[in-house]
């Protein structure tokens, strides 16, 4: 795996795409060596953080997967300024 990587998209708020990005974050994070419990976490928290954002009327955002540093970052990028951020240290 590269020392460093970016991965970013844009989505709105339409239902259809959560299952998108759902499956789109699982191979990110499968590719970049976590172990299930940790995906099933990771997604809990990016599903949550764009619900969250739904039900406060901001449907569009940018959802990047950055590593660097040891880490991997996701980060939910809404229009005005809120934001969403978890870090992982990478796996070995």
């Amino acid at each position: 795996m590269p020392d460093q990587f970016l991965f970013a998209l844009k989505i709105s708020g339409e239902p259809r795409f959560g299952a998108l990005l759902d499956d789109l974050a699982r191979c990110v994070l499968v590719q970049v060596g976590y172990a299930p419990p940790v995906i099933a976490d990771i997604l809990a928290k990016l599903r949550a953080a764009i619900q969250e954002g739904a039900e406060q009327g901001q449907r569009d955002c940018d959802v990047q997967f950055r590593a660097e540093a040891g880490q991997l970052l996701i980060a939910v990028l809404y229009a005005g300024g809120r934001e969403w951020r978890v870090a992982r240290a990478l796996p070995d």
